[in-house]
């Protein structure tokens, strides 16, 4: 009996097969799925590259054109350094040479936010175009873009920071009632102006020019991988089409003219997006190149709202 007992003890115990291919298939589901999550981590964090493009060089400035304007650096880092950099350009009268002429919107100050990609060099043609109706301008680069500071790449949030940050400076440091201050978004930069005005009610119009009308699609179609979820890991960064359909403020919105550089596609889009926002509203659809139109445009929605 002792040795039957033996025996039995001494033989091996064997594996079942399946256990072990199930074993090795959970194993590497849980792989895949950590290194799908690394993925979509990765790509997460570098996402903006998806949608903004920026330059870091400044290779024209409004001087090229003629005009006179300040070069501003504003809003104090940790090291007490300014981070942000941006022209001032002064409303004034065509003809220099009549002193006493004051400009038709010397009261107001348009704070210009552009979009995405290149920096304010890119942005000179529009800032002349506000500056010739007789505004004063304030066109900014946001940090990761132009001279502004470098260390970190730009994001949605730190460019609305940056947005805040500039009508900060231009209500505390120049000393401009916010009532007399209007954003003008550009591309991306259509929700920097509408979030800003949403959150400071006393500024009193909003001028927006061929924003974006659905940035995660547009991140999609440059996704790395079909395998990445791009549409719901981007998000809702620069979204425009709610805050939109329910700002109050008046609202100049332009497709086409100088700003636009897309397809016919892309212009429906945009005109789709225009007829969703609310009253009050005043939307243009711009010839390329209709400078003559643009001032028009602007001049009577001024009028209309401001005056």
């Amino acid at each position: 009996m002792r040795h039957a007992a033996t025996r039995r003890a001494s033989t091996p115990q064997v594996v079942s097969p399946a256990w072990l291919l199930k074993s090795l298939g959970v194993t590497l589901l849980a792989a895949l799925l950590c290194a799908w999550l690394t993925a979509c981590l990765l790509f997460y964090q570098g996402s903006w590259q998806l949608v903004l493009h920026p330059s870091h060089t400044l290779e024209r400035t409004p001087s090229s054109m003629g005009l006179a304007y300040s070069s501003i650096r504003f809003g104090a880092s940790e090291t007490g350094q300014p981070r942000l950099t941006g022209w001032w350009l002064p409303a004034q009268s065509a003809d220099r040479t009549q002193a006493s002429f004051q400009p038709r919107y010397a009261n107001l100050t348009v704070l210009y936010l552009h979009g995405g990609s290149g920096s304010l060099s890119d942005a000179v043609p529009i800032l002349a175009l506000l500056h010739s109706v007789g505004l004063n301008v304030f066109a900014i680069d946001y940090r990761g873009f132009g001279a502004s500071d470098s260390s970190a790449h730009p994001s949605a949030e730190t460019m609305a920071q940056d947005a805040a940050d500039a009508l900060d400076y231009l209500i505390a440091t120049r000393h401009i009632p916010a009532p007399s201050i209007i954003p003008y978004g550009s591309g991306l930069a259509a929700s920097l102006a509408i979030n800003l005005t949403r959150a400071n009610t006393a500024l009193p119009a909003l001028i927006i020019d061929n924003p974006d009308p659905d940035p995660a699609r547009t991140a999609a179609s440059a996704r790395p991988s079909s395998i990445i979820p791009v549409r719901l890991i981007f998000g809702r960064q620069f979204d425009i089409a709610g805050p939109l359909g329910a700002l109050p403020v008046p609202k100049l919105l332009i497709a086409g003219g100088p700003g636009f550089h897309g397809d016919a596609t892309t212009m429906a889009a945009i005109q789709s997006l225009f007829r969703r926002a609310a009253s009050p509203r005043f939307s243009v659809t711009l010839a390329p190149r209709d400078d003559d139109r643009y001032r028009t445009t602007l001049r009577r929605f001024l009028d209309q709202n401001l005056q």
